[in-house]
């Protein structure tokens, strides 16, 4: 996700925390952003489901579009 917001070898941290301070403060200078999650089902099976739903707050939070594949 880091590269994704980021570019090349972007990294923006490894919590929640982070993830929101990078969404607020990157996104919040251009038009809305929408994120493509690929993979979505095999990422609840290989992570805790709770983390996922957590991630998926903070993008209603800062009100990033998530595209769920």
């Amino acid at each position: 996700m880091g590269e994704a917001v980021n570019g090349p070898g972007g990294y923006f941290g490894s919590n929640l925390d982070a993830l929101a301070d990078c969404i607020s403060s990157r996104f919040g200078e251009g038009p809305p952003v929408k994120i493509v999650w690929r993979n979505f089902r095999v990422s609840q099976e290989s992570l805790d489901r709770t983390f996922v739903e957590s991630v998926m707050e903070v993008m209603r939070e800062f009100h990033v579009d998530v595209a769920i594949c």
